[in-house]
């Protein structure tokens, strides 16, 4: 599995999510980034996609942190909204409205997430 996930942040759509998630399955430490919208959802599934042995590591992502516990636990649910609403890559439609509320419906309140005003936020790892 290393090799892929090598491969893929080599050749990949790598985004912060997708990283944080191959890394965990890999059991080396990174950034705890998760998935924020639609966009990075989608590159997190590309990563699935090119290296599923992933999933089978979904506890360690979930154990990154108390969002990501969240997410991993209706991860199933979200990929489901995601690929019926937009498709992989965005391959029906470039919008997820749906997927976006459910996300944050999960994601919820983030204890290491400052809101400084409308639209800007500080994340602390």
């Amino acid at each position: 599995m290393e090799k892929k996930v090598l491969h893929w942040i080599a050749t990949g759509r790598v985004g912060s999510s997708s990283k944080a998630m191959a890394l965990a399955a890999c059991e080396v430490q990174s950034a705890k980034s998760y998935p924020l919208d639609p966009g990075d959802l989608n590159r997190c599934l590309l990563m699935l996609q090119q290296v599923p042995e992933v999933r089978h590591h979904f506890d360690k992502i979930a154990a990154l942190s108390e969002v990501w516990g969240r997410l991993i636990d209706r991860w199933g649910e979200i990929e489901a909204t995601f690929l019926e609403e937009a498709g992989l890559d965005w391959s029906k439609q470039r919008r997820a409205p749906d997927t976006y509320r459910l996300m944050k419906e999960v994601i919820g309140n983030d204890p290491n997430v400052i809101q400084l005003g409308p639209g800007a936020q500080i994340r602390f790892q």
